[in-house]
């Protein structure tokens, strides 16, 4: 019983950094501007650590949304019980690149590498229309295939990356 509980602290930290974009992306969701996002994420990295213990182990992320949103709904009585009017000048400036930068960088990665597990013909479809946001047209010409066939590959590739991303792929 305490390996298994060892195990579990030893991954709390593995299991924030792997959600920390998630998070972020949903807090901002939630509240609507990212001074109140990061401090959002914070409160809810600070009750993960606090009842990592008691947590089963079974689907980390959904938990950790679920903590987030009690955070936020408890944030959200808080204020309209103190009556809190929010007023910009009153509000800290955040440092808004450094945590988009995280967020994208992060974001990036895991799409890139996800990418170049796809088959080629679809990856170079994908990179082309999506991260070089060249149009339909331009991709066809690009690759001397007919514009059904771009929107073909487009397609197929997008369930695949998306499919990769989401850990949902099937084995072939």
């Amino acid at each position: 019983m305490t390996a298994a509980l060892d195990h579990k602290k030893a991954s709390v930290g593995d299991v924030l950094e792997a959600e920390l974009a998630l998070l972020l992306r949903v807090a901002r969701r939630l509240s609507g501007n990212e001074t109140d996002a990061e401090d959002l994420v914070g409160q809810v990295i600070v009750k993960a650590i606090q009842a990592w213990d008691s947590f089963d182990g079974r689907y980390p992320r959904s938990w950790l949304i679920r903590i987030l949103n009690n955070e936020w709904l408890q944030t959200i009585r808080k204020r309209k019980v103190r009556q809190e009017v929010s007023q910009p000048e009153d509000e800290e400036i955040s440092d808004d690149g450094f945590w988009k930068g995280i967020d994208a960088q992060l974001e990036a990665t895991s799409i890139l590498k996800a990418l170049d597990r796809i088959p080629e013909e679809y990856r170079i479809a994908v990179t082309l229309c999506d991260i070089e946001e060249m149009s339909y047209e331009e991709a066809a010409l690009t690759l001397d295939v007919p514009l059904g066939t771009i929107r073909s590959r487009l397609f197929r590739g997008r369930k695949m990356l998306r499919a990769r991303l989401t850990g949902m792929e099937n084995t072939r």
